[in-house]
């Protein structure tokens, strides 16, 4: 009993000093070379922004992984995100920039849907993830379908979004994935004795409903992801990388993954935007080449870790 209060322990301990380092990081990228006006208008609500966009995406990877039992599994990884893109993109081209965010949720919820068809027949653990790659090449190609008829000015917006940029952040869209983050946060962490017991073959046995915890813990991951897209635009692999470290940390339990994917989440993204703004200036890079690129190399190794 006392060995088991000093793991308890140990893990409060560990969430407690990624948050403090998380929060110091954060006042730092706020004040850092910064008068007044840019601090309140501009570098606050974009720093805020980072953090929470990177906690909504580190939880749903977290979900995604848990439920589809695959570490490789993340809204990019699967293609919520293309599917979320082509919504942004058909918003922009053909409904004028009207009902965006639900053009985004319906391109996800649509890859989610041919994911589990695809894969109804042949159910494993690399399907899914080889019927994510496709369905993102396919999304894709209808993507890049609409940018071939739309305006200098409607490509110019797929292409940002395509790329993923925080400096659209606003206070108005900050309240939105605070409120949205908080609210899922608060489910899965009811939830999280049935996601460790979805780890026994048997997990119905133990009183667990499979089938409604995987429709609705998909349907708000799929939700978290399109919401950060329809605002900021694809940012990739940071779902598939906070889980992976979190686990490493502290381990498998979902006691503490799902609050520490969210803090790591937070903090690779709030770094990754911190390299964005600094590492070429006064030229900012989206933020999205920066996870993409550190994201690749993860996936490349964890790829190469699961053959092994």
């Amino acid at each position: 009993m006392r060995d088991f209060i000093k793991y308890k322990n140990k893990k409060r301990v560990l969430i407690g000093i990624f948050s403090f380092i998380l929060f110091v990081m954060l006042v730092f990228f706020v004040f850092y070379k910064a008068d007044e006006f840019v601090i309140f208008h501009i570098r606050l609500p974009r720093v805020i922004a980072a953090a929470v966009v990177g906690a909504m995406l580190g939880l749903s990877g977290a979900v995604m992984q848990g439920i589809l039992k695959n570490y490789l599994a993340s809204p990019f990884t699967l293609g919520i995100s293309h599917g979320a893109l082509f919504g942004v993109s058909f918003s922009l081209v053909l409904l004028g920039g009207s009902f965006m965010f639900l053009s985004a949720f319906l391109g996800g919820i649509a890859v989610i849907i041919m994911i589990f068809l695809l894969s109804f027949r042949i159910f494993s653990k690399e399907t899914l993830i080889l019927c994510g790659i496709a369905i993102s090449a396919v999304f894709s190609s209808l993507s890049m379908f609409l940018q071939y008829f739309a305006s200098d000015v409607e490509l110019s917006h797929i292409i940002n979004w395509s790329f993923g940029d925080l400096s659209k952040a606003t206070y108005e869209s900050v309240k939105v994935c605070v409120f949205v983050f908080i609210l899922s946060l608060i489910y899965f962490y009811t939830k999280r004795w049935d996601f460790n017991a979805l780890e026994i073959e048997e997990s119905e046995n133990v009183g667990v409903d499979v089938k409604r915890l995987s429709i609705i813990s998909l349907f708000i991951a799929t939700f978290l992801s399109t919401l950060s897209v329809s605002y900021f635009g694809i940012i990739g692999f940071i779902g598939l990388i906070a889980p992976h470290f979190a686990r490493l940390i502290i381990g498998g339990s979902y006691e503490y993954l799902f609050v520490m994917s969210a803090i790591l989440g937070a903090l690779l993204l709030s770094v990754s935007d911190f390299l964005a703004r600094n590492i070429l200036y006064p030229v900012e890079i989206p933020v999205g080449i920066i996870t993409s690129l550190l994201g690749g190399v993860v996936f490349l190794y964890l790829l190469l870790r699961k053959r092994k």
